[in-house]
């Protein structure tokens, strides 16, 4: 709702609505409600808004403030009637609907209130003019200036009671003081109240007469005692009879102990009224028929007995937890739900006998148990067991016999059985390197390493120890009618470690730029180079014992354009032969010696890795000692992968067999370029006539793609011969210090020839190449 307001003041007639609350009240300059007699800029109160209904606040001022003849210091609500001095002024607050009437008058007598000089007529008639009588003698005068005077007086008492209470418009004008009021209507409570009327101003007084409660008369079929709930209040009932609820409606809630409650919406008259409610009751139980096999049990309901089977009786409608126990047999639990009204019947009940019960204790202990085939635990134990009924036992522990028996118990019969398990041995065979280290079995020292031992068939701890030499356990569980070997290599503690940070090494990891590089662990010696006696043999594949012994990862396959221009973007390839050399999978080619360098200290930077090469006087050389960043393979390293990798002996060419390939193995030269070069490989034909994408044919051997054709290599290595070094062990070989070439291994689409196809080809260059390029590597420790 929202209401309008319109002021009445000095300066005229005006309206307001909601929204333009508060109005400020004061003089003419400042305020809404303007009051005559104050200063243009004061301010003395304010009418605001809150939850839909007005109030009066005083600002700080000097000025007295009244609301209803009451002194005015808080915030105060208005209604309508309410009369507020201010100064000199009167403000009159009225209500009708939406409207609200504002109006300021100058306070003054008013005429209606202030008692007149003389007493107004005795219900409204005029008293009748006196006419003056012809002169009376002095005795009649006397008499009737006696009669005058008693005349006056009464008019004086009558004026006074007419002034005490006289009834204007609608309302009384009284004199100050106290008065009681009394009202009484049918229906109603009577009413009694003291007012004190004042001396200044209209007061208003509003006498509400309090409505008397409906009289309700409940009626229950059966009688029974109930509890009344009216609006969800409880109200009293003993002894109570009618209940009083006030007038209008309400949902009134009858509720008994074995009965259904009833709700319902009651409409009550109030004033005093009788009203009859009257309810046929619903039971809130069913019957409930109850039997058991055997019979004669107790059967106990939400924990009190109720009776022996078989029985009926009534429960309450809801869930009920129902016992039945009986003697020599397993109490029985049911949890119940019970209607009103629908009979329940529990004829069926069968209760079983008690378990036997089996105290189980074995030498030795901790034996485990299985009844029936299941496992039940480990001795000590106590079993339950079903009466009457055979089981199967079989005790067990590793290093035992097992024990088996059957047994059956009566209901309610407690027995120990102790079972005596047997030990069985087998043999173990125990040899240790070096043969004199000391020998523990379970703790306990039995003399030197290699020997015969007969132990029981369970898990043994064996430990080997000897000075210098980092002690093994190992755990052996014998067999019966078998024996069983134990083979042990003690090692120093420099191996140990050797061996330990190669258990966790990955065996692949993969580049800043993408490649996969495969673990390589040599593993002995092996002899680089070729015999006299090969068909093809350059001299400069003098035969060499090398022995590598520090594992490394190698990729598997060449570094294409698309990984070396992650590094130099602007690289190209170029052509060959009318063919693009340029293709992101072909291997990057027509780079040098020092670029493929710098490419592998790239890698290094962006994995946090040393660099394995520095710029020394204008030129790139390898890191002393060589580090574990990213390098170009040594030519020892391509040549152990290539020819000895995974193999029992040396392989000869890229490929299993005789020169030249029974099938497509590799990119060698072969027919589609036969028109420009001179030597190809006969009737072969691998469908590339310049390089092809990396990995495009099967890798060999297994992991490691085009170790031959495609594209020739750079090793790490400068370029030199090796003469003499057939017999002479060279460990971990990386070519001279320094020198004009380096080492080139791989034949490439360019060969087709015995001699170049041989993975023992040298070949060397200090210029780049169409058909040369490179794969990376590094140490994996």
């Amino acid at each position: 709702m929202s209401r309008v307001y319109f002021i009445h003041d000095s300066q005229g007639d005006r309206q307001r609505d909601e929204r333009e609350l508060p109005l400020s009240v004061g003089g003419a300059a400042q305020a809404d409600i303007v009051l005559p007699g104050l200063p243009a800029a004061a301010l003395v109160a304010y009418v605001g808004l809150a939850e839909g209904h007005a109030f009066i606040q005083p600002a700080a001022t000097d000025v007295s403030l009244f609301h209803n003849h009451e002194r005015l210091t808080a915030s105060k609500w208005l209604k309508s009637g309410d009369v507020l001095e201010i100064g000199e002024s009167l403000i009159h607050w009225m209500v009708q609907g939406d409207q609200v009437d504002i109006t300021v008058h100058e306070r003054q007598v008013s005429a209606d209130l202030v008692p007149p000089s003389a007493p107004p007529p005795l219900n409204n008639r005029v008293l009748p003019e006196v006419t003056q009588a012809p002169a009376a003698a002095p005795g009649q005068r006397l008499v009737r200036r006696l009669a005058l005077a008693g005349f006056v007086l009464l008019l004086l008492i009558a004026a006074f009671l007419l002034l005490a209470t006289v009834s204007i418009g609608g309302r009384r004008l009284a004199l100050p003081g106290s008065y009681t009021v009394t009202a009484q209507r049918e229906g109603y409570r009577p009413l009694q109240q003291t007012i004190e009327v004042g001396g200044d101003g209209y007061p208003l007084f509003e006498l509400t007469l309090e409505e008397l409660p409906g009289q309700v008369h409940i009626e229950l079929q059966p009688a029974v005692p109930f509890r009344l709930l009216v609006d969800g209040v409880p109200m009293p009932t003993e002894g109570v009879d009618p209940v009083e609820i006030p007038g209008g409606d309400h949902r009134l809630r009858i509720e008994t102990e074995r009965f259904l409650p009833i709700e319902e919406t009651l409409t009550v008259a109030g004033k005093g009224q009788v009203q009859h409610v009257s309810h046929v009751l619903q039971p809130a139980w069913a019957r409930v028929r109850i039997a058991s096999e055997p019979p004669g049990a107790t059967l106990t309901v939400d924990g009190e007995p109720i009776g022996v089977t078989p029985l009926e009786t009534e429960l309450l409608q809801g869930a009920h937890s129902l016992e039945l126990t009986l003697e020599k047999h397993k109490a029985l639990s049911l949890q119940q739900q019970v209607t009103a009204g629908t009979d329940l019947f529990l004829d069926a009940i069968r209760l079983q006998p008690l378990d036997g019960r089996l105290a189980l204790s074995s030498e030795p202990a901790a034996t485990s148990v299985s009844v029936n085939g299941v496992f039940r635990g480990t001795t000590p134990v106590t079993l339950a067991l079903t009466a009457d009924v055979e089981h199967r036992f079989r005790l067990s522990k590793p290093g035992y016999q097992h024990f088996d028996t059957e047994l059956t118990l009566a209901a309610g019969e407690e027995k120990s059985l102790n079972a005596r398990l047997q030990p069985e041995y087998g043999i173990v065979f125990v040899t240790a390197r070096p043969a004199d280290a000391t020998l523990r079995v379970d703790g306990r020292e039995v003399g030197q390493a290699t020997q015969r031992l007969q132990l029981t068939t369970r898990s043994h701890s064996l430990e080997f120890s000897k000075p210098g030499y980092v002690s093994r356990t190992v755990r052996v569980t014998p067999r019966v009618g078998s024996s069983q070997n134990v083979d042990v290599t003690l090692l120093t503690a420099e191996k140990q470690r050797a061996k330990d940070r190669a258990a966790v090494t990955p065996a692949v990891i993969t580049s800043p730029a993408g490649q996969s590089l495969r673990l390589v662990r040599p593993q002995g010696s092996f002899r680089m180079g070729a015999s006299r006696r090969d068909a093809g043999r350059r001299a400069n594949e003098s035969s060499r014992l090398v022995e590598l012994t520090r594992p490394f990862y190698l990729a598997s396959t060449e570094v294409t354009n698309a990984e070396f221009r992650k590094f130099r973007s602007a690289h190209s390839s170029g052509f060959a032969e009318g063919e693009s050399l340029n293709g992101d999978r072909q291997p990057v080619v027509n780079v040098s010696w020092e670029d493929a360098a710098r490419y592998c200290n790239w890698l290094s930077s962006r994995a946090g890795l040393p660099p394995a090469y520095a710029e020394v006087n204008g030129r790139i050389q390898a890191t002393q000692p060589l580090s574990t960043g990213y390098r170009l393979p040594s030519e020892a390293e391509w040549a152990y992968v290539a020819r000895r990798h995974g193999r029992q002996s040396a392989q000869r060419y890229p490929w299993d067999g005789v020169f030249p390939p029974a099938t497509v193995v590799a990119n060698f030269a072969d027919a589609s370029i036969a028109d420009t070069l001179a030597n190809t490989v006969p009737d072969y034909n691998d469908g590339y006539r310049v390089s092809a994408p990396v990995g495009s044919f099967a890798a060999q051997p297994a992991g490691f793609h085009d170790l031959g054709g495609n594209v020739a290599e750079w090793m790490h290595d400068y370029y030199a011969v090796y003469p003499g070094e057939s017999e002479r062990l060279v460990t971990d070989p990386l070519g001279p210090t320094a020198g004009e070439h380096h080492v080139v291994r791989d034949s490439s689409w360019r060969q087709g020839s015995i001699v170049e196809l041989r993975l023992s080809y040298r070949d060397y260059s200090r210029a780049a190449r169409p058909d040369l390029g490179f794969r990376v590597a590094r140490y994996a420790e």
